[in-house]
């Protein structure tokens, strides 16, 4: 299972809120496998991503964005520190529930 970096910080904040219910279905499936399986961290569209109307052919509308998440979130695990979200992706558009938590 690929994952992308910045999904470290979306997963255990998931709360049941997607773009679709296929979407939801498949976080909810890779939230539970994650915890079993083994997986490869990945600065590119992952598994999460397979449902998400932003993946396109396998690159991210906003892969600018998401990509400086990636690298923010990878820096930090480097240098021994948990990524947080407001330090790393105030401007997303999910923060809102992630800010609450």
């Amino acid at each position: 299972m690929n994952i992308r970096y910045h999904h470290l910080m979306c997963i255990p904040r998931y709360q049941g809120n997607g773009y679709s219910d296929a979407f939801c279905r498949n976080l909810e499936k890779v939230k539970s496998a994650i915890k079993e399986d083994n997986y490869t961290l990945v600065e590119k569209c992952d598994d999460i991503c397979s449902f998400c109307p932003n993946n396109i052919d396998g690159i991210c509308a906003d892969e600018n964005k998401v990509g400086r998440y990636d690298r923010l979130v990878k820096e930090k695990l480097e240098q021994g520190e948990a990524p947080l979200p407001k330090d790393i992706c105030r401007d997303c558009s999910w923060f809102y529930i992630c800010e609450k938590i």
